[in-house]
């Protein structure tokens, strides 16, 4: 699928109660999650991908493991490892890819700053290149095949605004590429999934050329990614 992508500080005092009540509140602050997702191509298993959330003061981390294989190439083997630093809002800090395709591996190492990209490569062959470029103020990683990272967009969308379409700046390393995308919320849906039926929030992302559907339970987990023009579905395991 290719489409247009904390620290806490804890004040040490002299009073050993209020240090542990410090340590209690930073203990509140944070929130952990983890999933997986299945992915399938026109409804055949293709691969899966495992991810880890960890929220802690302003700073959101991510780690994930993908393994599929090419739905145009079923005998080609694909791993994609990611991790992706972010401030509260999302905005990336910066992110590292690494990628293992039939045993050639590569390598993508990105840093935000005010505006600007900068990516560091290193090709199956080892030879490293850079490349930079102009952003806005506030962005949102969102790599390719990377399915864990529409859950920082749809937590980017305000369902109290007015505004039932919003835009939002993306980021796409493995393209080399930036755009905005508008999601809209196309309504309430119960959604049968492992069995079970949930309330969800659809949405809908648009990039100009693709549209993407995102499902979202009450507890704010993204259930299911469906990309029906490409027949990529993708749905949440745990």
């Amino acid at each position: 699928m290719s489409f247009p992508s904390n620290r806490l500080q804890l004040v040490v005092t002299a009073a050993l109660l209020i240090c542990v009540s410090a340590r209690a509140s930073q203990k509140q602050k944070e929130y952990r999650e983890r999933g997986e997702f299945k992915i399938y191509a026109s409804d055949k298993e293709i691969g899966s991908e495992k991810y880890a959330i960890l929220s802690s003061g302003d700073t959101v981390t991510s780690n994930s493991t993908l393994d599929f294989r090419n739905p145009g190439d079923s005998h080609q083997k694909i791993q994609l490892e990611t991790r992706l630093e972010m401030n509260a809002r999302f905005v990336p800090r910066n992110y590292l890819l690494k990628s293992d395709v039939e045993g050639k591996k590569g390598e993508i190492r990105g840093e935000f700053s005010s505006n600007q990209a900068m990516f560091s490569f290193v090709a199956a062959d080892g030879s490293p290149r850079k490349s930079g470029m102009l952003v806005g103020n506030e962005f949102t990683v969102l790599d390719t095949n990377i399915f864990h990272h529409f859950i920082f967009l749809s937590r980017r969308f305000n369902y109290d605004s007015k505004d039932k379409s919003q835009r939002f700046e993306v980021i796409v390393p493995q393209e080399e590429d930036s755009g905005f995308v508008t999601i809209s919320q196309v309504g309430r849906e119960t959604l049968n999934v492992r069995g079970k039926k949930l309330e969800t929030r659809h949405l809908r992302v648009d990039s100009g050329a693709l549209q993407i559907h995102l499902w979202i339970d009450t507890q704010n987990f993204l259930d299911k990614i469906s990309v029906p023009d490409r027949g990529i579905d993708v749905i949440r395991q745990q």
